[in-house]
């Protein structure tokens, strides 16, 4: 009993000591986007001498955040139910219907999740000035939806997989077709799994730099990341600026994920169930 005590107090130790690590990054940007930039300079790591919350101030400003946060749910929103709607609707027959073209769309599906975003780059930019989707939303949500679809079909199919058949049986006893079986009866059902996939692109289209960089070049297009940017100039650096500009577009992702975090363990592990 007292050797079960012992291990349970070092694996919380340890625990802690983990998440002190893990931590202190995140707690000096915070702390250091409330320095002066001569405190900055001469006290990078500890803590600020005097708070200076005008930092946020001018960051907001200059990052103009009220229109590029717009941007980025604009995005971020459209791309999520593109994602969610298109991934789900394709996990559906690939999870109850066994045909070899269900089974190789599948396989198809997991293969385009191996391939990096970087080796369809150059390709990808072309294609999209070439029809004029340049510095327009509609660019990203498209880019976004096709690089993420691939693995929310893989989690989606995981978990339908775990849903009893039964429902869909007693629905077409009903007169329910297949359509409205899927609506009315397996999708309410993928909460969990929904949630998950929605989790995982939130954090990975908010904070997003490199292709809301390439494709929006226009300022007013501009997306809360990128807009960090405007605080690297070609002789000054304003760290101090930058840090509470950071911070500004870090909380709403945080707050996004203790929102939806209730259910993204359990939609991660049913979505890997039979898959």
């Amino acid at each position: 009993m007292q050797k079960l005590r012992l291990r349970k107090i070092l694996l919380e130790l340890v625990m802690i000591l983990f998440t002190v690590i893990y931590m202190f990054p995140v707690m000096n940007l915070v702390f250091s986007s409330l320095k002066s930039t001569g405190d900055l300079m001469r006290n990078p790591v500890g803590l600020p001498s005097v708070l200076e919350f005008g930092n946020y101030v001018v960051a907001w400003t200059k990052m103009d955040y009220p229109r590029a946060f717009f941007n980025t749910v604009v995005i971020c929103g459209g791309s999520i139910l593109f994602i969610v709607i298109i991934g789900s609707m394709a996990a559906y027959p690939i999870a109850r219907y066994r045909t070899h073209f269900n089974q190789a769309m599948y396989l198809f599906f997991l293969a385009t999740i191996m391939i990096p975003g970087q080796a369809i780059m150059i390709p990808l930019v072309r294609l999209f000035y070439k029809t004029g989707l340049v510095n327009t939303h509609i660019s990203l949500i498209v880019y976004y939806t096709a690089a993420a679809v691939p693995f929310a079909v893989f989690l989606f199919t995981g978990f339908i997989k775990t849903i009893p058949a039964e429902l869909e049986e007693a629905a077409a006893i009903d007169g329910i077709g297949a359509f409205r079986t899927f609506w009315k009866v397996i999708f309410p059902l993928m909460k969990s799994s929904v949630t998950t996939v929605i989790i995982l692109n939130i954090m990975w289209i908010w904070n997003d730099f490199m292709m809301p960089m390439v494709l929006l070049q226009s300022e007013k297009m501009r997306t809360l990341t990128p807009s960090i940017f405007n605080f690297f100039e070609e002789f000054v650096t304003q760290w101090n600026y930058a840090f509470a500009a950071s911070v500004l577009v870090m909380v709403p992702g945080i707050l996004a994920f203790l929102l939806l975090q209730k259910h993204f363990i359990e939609g991660m592990v049913a979505g890997g169930v039979k898959s």
